[in-house]
């Protein structure tokens, strides 16, 4: 065994959890070691048991076992380490050692202070990265001087430091992996089940519309099937009527002929000149039956939908006010900085580098680098406005519409755009902003209606909210837009300050607390 453990690493005897030499190692029943307590630790965080490295999972808490081949060679490894310690490494003990003796021969000329021609001593200062000779020891007796044992030491030590903060940061990263694919697996999951319940009504409505398609036709078909049948019936009697005329005919007993069927009178008959039965077109069935699909089912399922969506993004309102140093010449901004309208003239304002020249913007005066947070804009009244978020950074003076792009830091959403795809314009407009997930929504706010996105923003650096409540070139546009103060109920803000701790407990990862 001996043997064994002279060719193994240290790396090859790590736990895949704590990244370090296994302790008490303990096998799962896929084959991976761990440490005892590792392995219990990172179950014991666990909805469900699985293994760390290849994600097998376990229907029940597996029961397990030492793993004596491994802590045996842990063993060794840890005495042999011992060893090596106490004695240094020479030649004949490592062939590492002989190798590097056999490339780097002494070089005594590198062993002698060029400044002063004596040999370095066994010192180094760390205050200015100096090998020590005997003259050089008497200016740097003051400094922080160690043997260049010590030295090496903390190089190691050093060394070792940032192998492990990058064992750490592999760590973090593989747990981000595995946050994500949560994430994204609970996700897709809710919108399956969202998408599929919209299936299954599509599926209901279409069966009834079949139905009733299908309703109509059988009482077509069964009303003709009752004429038909009256309509043989008298056919028939005819068809006798006429056999009985062909046998007195054949007699060429002409008065028997007439007393028979003209002066007696024949059965009975309907007048089929005035049935019918009307073939339906069944024109305009699809149109009610997507409609009554529209209202009735698919409506309030996605309006649920996002009213718990808006809602959720409520519990990240901030409260926004307007920066007038940025305002264009010719908006006016409220005195409360909540309200802003065009003035139709250019004011005398002074200089400054945030304010817009070119096209009637202003800015709110918070910024925000991360997280998330909401706004709502009150735009009733008015016939068009912009809306959205621009980096600070980006240029306000010298903006042609066609640079007031993502690629330069605006992101904003125009009103003529919303009434393409409402059928009535929004008269609050709410604005979600998830810095991290690079995420823009505008919601109106009243129906919740979700009216446009941005994603993958790849936001950097502060934004600011954006807002322009548009020229009044035809008269018909002089209301004003307002920032509406919002504030969430203490029920609404316990609830979300809990979401928000259990993401964080998810991202941190167990053994670590959220303050």
């Amino acid at each position: 065994m001996a043997s064994v453990s002279c060719v193994l690493s240290e790396d090859q005897l790590l736990c895949s959890i704590c990244l370090e030499v296994f302790t008490d190692p303990v096998t799962t029943p896929c084959g991976h070691s761990f440490c005892s307590i590792c392995i219990n630790k990172y179950w014991d965080n666990c909805d469900h048991c699985h293994c760390p490295v290849c994600r097998e999972k376990f229907s029940s808490r597996p029961k397990l076992k030492t793993n004596t081949f491994v802590s045996e060679m842990v063993t060794e490894f840890q005495k042999k380490r011992q060893r090596d310690d106490a004695e240094p490494e020479t030649s004949e003990s490592n062939p590492k050692v002989k190798k590097f003796q056999e490339t780097h021969r002494p070089n005594m000329e590198e062993r002698i202070c060029p400044e002063h021609g004596k040999p370095f001593l066994r010192l180094f200062c760390r205050d200015h990265s100096h090998l020590i000779c005997a003259r050089c020891f008497a200016y740097h007796q003051k400094q922080n001087i160690v043997s260049l044992k010590e030295q090496c030491e903390e190089e190691q030590s050093e060394l070792q430091q940032k192998i492990q903060e990058r064992r750490e940061k592999i760590q973090d990263l593989q747990r981000s992996v595995e946050l994500s694919q949560e994430n994204a697996d609970r996700e897709v999951k809710e919108g399956v089940k969202f998408f599929n319940d919209l299936m299954k009504c599509v599926k209901q409505s279409l069966d009834q519309f079949e139905k009733s398609i299908n309703k109509k036709h059988q009482e077509i078909k069964k009303r003709a099937e009752v004429l038909t049948k009256e309509i043989k019936s008298e056919i028939s009697a005819l068809e006798q009527r006429r056999a009985q005329m062909e046998v007195i005919w054949s007699s060429e007993d002409y008065f028997h002929f007439v007393q028979t069927f003209t002066l007696k009178p024949a059965p009975k008959m309907n007048d089929w000149t005035k049935e019918s039965v009307r073939a339906p077109s069944y024109e305009g069935r699809v149109a009610i039956a997507v409609s009554e699909l529209q209202v009735k089912k698919l409506n309030p399922k996605i309006k649920e939908k996002m009213n718990a969506e808006l809602k959720q993004a409520k519990t990240h309102a901030v409260d926004v006010t307007l920066d007038r140093n940025t305002a264009h010449p010719e908006l006016v901004v409220s005195k409360d900085n909540r309200e802003v309208y065009y003035s139709n003239q250019t004011q005398e304002l002074p200089y400054t580098p945030d304010r817009f020249l070119m096209w009637l913007f202003v800015c709110g005066k918070q910024k925000f680098c991360s997280g998330r947070f909401y706004f709502e804009v009150q735009v009733k009244g008015t016939t068009q406005w912009w809306l959205g978020v621009v980096k600070e950074s980006a240029d306000r003076h010298h903006q042609t519409p066609e640079k007031m792009t993502i690629e330069n830091g605006f992101w904003y959403f125009y009103s003529e755009d919303v009434h393409k795809d409402l059928w009535s314009a929004p008269e609050k407009v709410g604005v979600f902003v998830d810095y991290e997930e690079d995420l823009i929504c505008f919601f109106d706010a009243d129906s919740s209606q979700l009216i446009y996105s941005f994603t993958d923003c790849c936001f950097t650096g502060n934004l600011l909210t954006l807002i322009s409540p548009g020229n009044n070139t035809y008269g018909n546009n002089s209301a004003h837009l307002t920032l509406t103060p919002f504030t969430l109920e203490e029920e609404e803000l316990e609830k979300a300050q809990a979401a928000q701790n259990t993401v964080l407990r998810e991202y941190l990862g167990p053994g670590r607390t959220v303050s």
